[in-house]
């Protein structure tokens, strides 16, 4: 504002300088119209009426920009009102889906049908699921939820570190717990998740899904395969630990169908066993994932 008033005094006093010097009369002849003056005023006059047409041609950009910026503001401030209550929306739906987990995970362990150690499903109900999901294979043709059934069985083992270290049952316990806090996070909500525990060196993760190709179940298992290896995990001794992970997987499909839970089972079993072997070509290299069809031989 200082700077504004400055500015209007020195050029009023430009003006009063000019008008003082050039206070010669002038006529001015404007088709029937006709003015006698001082040429200072004729000058400034014109002066001022050039920029007054000048404000007039530049009002309504001025106006239109104004309400464009007053309106993207309002719009800014109704997304950022949006984006907040959908904040708190996911937020509350978080925790509501986390206690429904919760409560889901006790009733499960309160009937004796989890894991022990990481929470999960125990793998002894994998083959009752399976039955159960060939079932609904048979019973609803039409539903492309089951058209298929996969089963990948991940394996995932600290990596050895040069020499000989001893670890305990308690870390070994506590990484499987690490591996399937991963997992979890890692898969979509209509997996379901199973642990086999029972091997002292390491826990086995079975993931079991419906409705996806060979193709989706491969993918799938990357997806795991990366979330574990790409950073060491954290335990709660705040040592940090970097796994090998293999992952092999059966699908049974409309087009490969099977009667057998157990068949499923055994296929990616074999996938898994296959998997991490060097292949015989040696631009493919080693293949950590190895999913089959149920008719594979």
């Amino acid at each position: 504002m200082p700077l504004l008033i400055v500015a209007a005094i020195v050029i009023a006093f430009f003006a009063i300088a000019f008008a003082l010097q050039n206070n010669r009369l002038v006529a001015i002849n404007l088709l029937i119209w006709q003015y006698e003056g001082s040429l200072a005023i004729v000058l400034l006059s014109t002066l001022a009426i050039g920029v007054l047409i000048g404000l007039l041609v530049l009002l309504p950009g001025l106006l239109k920009r104004g309400w464009r910026m007053s309106r993207t503001k309002r719009q800014a401030a109704d997304l950022e009102s949006q984006l907040v209550t959908r904040d708190q929306e996911l937020t509350t739906q978080s925790r509501n889906a986390e206690r429904l987990r919760q409560s889901h995970e006790n009733l499960l362990r309160s009937m004796n049908l989890t894991d022990t150690n990481t929470g999960m499903l125990d793998a002894r109900m994998l083959p009752q699921t399976l039955s159960a999901l060939i079932q609904q294979m048979k019973l609803q043709p039409g539903n492309p939820e089951f058209d298929s059934i996969g089963l990948l069985i991940v394996e995932a083992h600290r990596q050895q570190p040069l020499g000989s270290v001893d670890t305990t049952a308690q870390q070994n316990a506590q990484l499987d717990v690490a591996i399937s806090a991963v997992i979890r996070r890692s898969v979509t909500l209509d997996t379901w998740l199973y642990c086999d525990s029972r091997d002292a060196n390491g826990a086995q993760f079975m993931c079991v899904l419906t409705g996806i190709d060979k193709t989706a179940l491969k993918q799938y298992g990357e997806s795991l395969r990366s979330a574990l290896i790409d950073q060491p995990l954290s335990l709660p001794n705040a040592a940090a630990v970097a796994v090998d992970v293999k992952v092999g997987g059966a699908i049974a499909d409309r087009s490969h169908p099977t009667n057998e839970e157990q068949l499923i089972i055994g296929k990616a079993y074999q996938a898994l066993a296959e998997a991490g072997k060097h292949s015989l070509n040696p631009i493919r290299g080693s293949q950590p994932i190895k999913i089959v069809q149920v008719t594979d031989t």
